[in-house]
């Protein structure tokens, strides 16, 4: 095994939430940053104020001095910020600090461009000029975005900076990484974490970026009670679990220094401010004494994130801001997301269709797993074993290619026929790709016929990977089962593939419809694995059917890895370069017991609540 690199987690503090003092900065940071042992600064300059230069400079002369790494926020898309930097400027400041000087940064993008609430700012705010207004379809309305994006990118990139940060508090990193961001940071709390960093660590993998980071938002989204005891413990989750997650760096955006918010204000000196200052020390420490090794934990599984997808995972009353346009709001493809919630929560004891020695079902091969872009090179794919589509796809033919690639190499792909949707309509015609590309992935063909029941569906064979486990009557005998009402499944025609679901309404053998509902096809190494439902798998009834797949392929990676977790799923753990293993109890209460299970050797181990304990 190569050797383990120590993999170096900044942590520190944004400066400019509730004020900016330009004057006193240094010893602000003396106090928030140096004497809690941080070694990062975010500084959001006062909006519409430009800074004199020479105070750029002295603060970077201190930061250097002192091995604080820094960077700036002083975009606000969309409207045009004040220009602080130019390239005299940008140059000047990387001569001074060097690696510490990371550079200038963009806030919320998909927040403000896609994902936010229509009045969610004043009318004199800077959402006025909208950039997506009246798109016709989905690929129009992701250009617009990355192209603007593109332009506060360009601004940096013109004048030198050493890294282009964002500030993400939406699902949408990959497609500011698209436009040329090359250091992201996703907001936290903001949504569920569970869901969001798989996102960004995703993304910042296709786009081989190696660096990504967290900014923990608690006083606003922690919770509305500020002196809530779960509110104060879950800060101390968040942190824990951006670290064992992988983070390169974790940074507070407030309430270390005071907290005015939701009505409620409370004083530097206050015993909740002290306990975010506690937590921010702790992990500075924990962080600079952990060695955890290079590029993150190990992930065997990824959900895919399609061509135009805008489920923003986080606020959200209508996609890429087409606010007031029925058609635009969210449908099937972006609920069809709630499979993500699924993952963390073994399945009930009475789920009779969980199967295996263990009961693998709550997270997948080592306990992590990413959501790649469909848009990345074939490359980033080959770092997974499986592969499932959830939310809206507009495929290509090189899309095609590339998982037709992905499978004949040992893959193992899931999807349904709605992801095979050429079209970036919102209510467009299905426009099919060719019969020869889906013959190739698939093993079947598409006769242009539709049917629409509500049947359920047998699975009439084993599938050829063997470490999945279907609910499997070879003579077809018995309940169908997920039937939920009625579905439409496109009708296909195998030419290589094999029928490992049938449609059905009856107990028995000689009442099943001849019906395909799952397509299996072996390709190369890996297999290809197709529900024909041309309706996204949302709040429909699509989707019992595939939430049991997806929870089926979740559990055949996690038997199959070499290092297995079993117990609580208030545990979340990582493995690591080496088999170092992360583990943290999210239990607010009491202690949570898992049982690894590596090289025929089993070990139990106990957390107590809160506890990061590493292995």
């Amino acid at each position: 095994m190569s050797e383990i690199k120590r993999n170096a987690v900044m942590v520190g503090v944004k400066v400019g939430e509730h004020s900016f003092d330009a004057d006193g900065l240094i010893n602000e940071i003396r106090e928030r940053v140096m004497n809690r042992g941080c070694n990062f600064v975010y500084i959001r300059t006062k909006i519409g104020e430009k800074q004199p230069r020479e105070m750029f400079i002295k603060w970077a002369k201190f930061f250097a001095e002192n091995k604080i790494y820094f960077h700036f926020g002083t975009h606000r898309p969309p409207a045009e910020s004040v220009a602080q930097f130019d390239a005299e400027l940008v140059s000047e400041l990387h001569s001074i600090a060097g690696e510490y000087f990371l550079g200038d940064g963009i806030s919320e993008p998909g927040t403000a461009m896609a994902c936010n609430f229509s009045g969610y700012y004043p009318p004199a705010g800077y959402l006025q000029n909208q950039p997506n207004a009246d798109c016709n379809d989905m690929k129009q309305a992701h250009d617009n975005y990355v192209a603007k994006v593109g332009d506060y990118v360009k601004i940096n990139k013109k004048i030198g900076m050493p890294h282009i940060v964002n500030i993400e508090a939406t699902t949408l990193s990959k497609y500011n990484l698209e436009a040329g961001i090359d250091m992201p940071f996703l907001e936290m709390m903001n949504g569920n974490p569970d869901n969001l960093i798989p996102y960004i660590r995703g993304a910042a993998r296709a786009y081989n970026t190696d660096f990504w980071g967290v900014l923990i938002a608690h006083e606003w989204y922690g919770g509305r009670r500020h002196s809530d005891i779960l509110k104060r413990k879950r800060l101390e989750l968040a942190y824990k679990f951006a670290y064992l997650s992988g983070a390169n760096a974790i940074v507070m955006e407030s309430g270390d220094e005071r907290i005015n918010s939701y009505s409620q204000s409370f004083a530097a000196n206050s015993e909740i401010c002290e306990d975010y200052r506690r937590v921010l020390s702790e992990t500075a420490e924990f962080a600079k004494n952990d060695i955890r090794p290079k590029n993150g934990p190990e992930t065997e599984f990824a959900f895919v994130s399609g061509r135009y997808d805008a489920y923003g995972g986080f606020c959200g009353s209508s996609l890429w801001d087409q606010f007031g346009r029925e058609e635009w709001d969210y449908g099937d493809a972006e609920h069809s997301w709630r499979i993500l919630d699924e993952l963390g929560i073994r399945r009930r004891w009475a789920d009779v269709e969980n199967y295996g020695d263990h009961d693998f079902s709550a997270f997948p091969a080592y306990g992590t797993f990413d959501i790649a872009p469909v848009e990345a090179d074939i490359s980033a794919f080959l770092k997974y074993k499986y592969l499932v589509f959830a939310g809206w796809n507009t495929m290509t033919d090189e899309d095609m290619d590339k998982l037709t690639a992905y499978v004949k190499s040992g893959g193992h792909l899931l999807m349904t026929a709605a992801h095979l949707n050429y079209s970036a309509e919102r209510n467009g015609d299905f426009i099919m790709p060719s019969e020869e590309k889906l013959k190739e992935l698939f093993g079947c063909s598409f006769t242009g016929k539709t049917i629409k029941t509500n049947s359920g569906t047998k699975f009439a064979k084993d599938s050829v990977n063997h470490e999945i486990l279907y609910p499997v009557s070879e003579d077809l005998m018995g309940d169908p089962l997920f039937s939920a009402g009625y579905a439409e499944y496109a009708e296909v025609e195998l030419c290589g593939g094999e029928a490992l679901g049938v449609l059905s309404d009856s107990f028995w053998k000689e009442g099943n419809e001849t019906a395909v509902s799952v397509v299996e096809n072996k390709l190369g190494a890996g297999t290809a694995t197709l529900i024909t439902s041309v309706m996204y798998p949302g709040n429909n009834a699509v989707y019992p059917l595939y939430r049991a797949m997806v929870r089926e392929q979740v559990s055949a990676s996690a038997r199959s890895a070499d290092i297995k977790v079993v117990g609580s799923d208030r545990v979340r753990y990582a493995v690591y370069e080496g088999d170092k293993i992360y583990l943290l109890n999210t239990d607010y209460d009491v202690p949570a017991v898992v049982k690894v299970i590596s090289k025929g050797e089993e070990k139990t181990i106990i957390l107590e609540p809160l506890e990061l304990k590493v292995i």
